[in-house]
């Protein structure tokens, strides 16, 4: 398999536990890519709380990047201290 065809696959791994978080992150996105504004990951969290996986918040980006409700405009560092001001991506909605 694949690099492409293997992340796909854990991507449908994920999704399929997150249930009603899915959906309120999918709800989420949508809602602030119409706000107009830039937001990362920290911002979805704040707003939906942790997902039922550490991987499925990388997963709702990609299907919003892939279904082009939103665009990865920069990076930032994370502010959570858990976080370690890891690289986070900024994305706004593509419109």
């Amino acid at each position: 398999m694949t690099g492409e065809e293997l992340r796909d696959e854990g991507i449908e791994r994920v999704d399929g536990v997150a249930g009603a978080w899915k959906e309120a992150a999918d709800a989420m996105i949508a809602a602030l890519a119409a706000g107009g504004r830039e937001f990362s990951a920290e911002d979805l969290r704040a707003w939906v709380g942790d997902p039922p996986h550490p991987n499925a918040l990388g997963a709702r980006f990609m299907a919003a990047i892939r279904s082009r409700r939103i665009q990865r405009v920069g990076w930032k560092h994370a502010t959570r201290a858990s976080a370690h001001a890891r690289a986070l991506a900024v994305y706004r909605g593509a419109f």
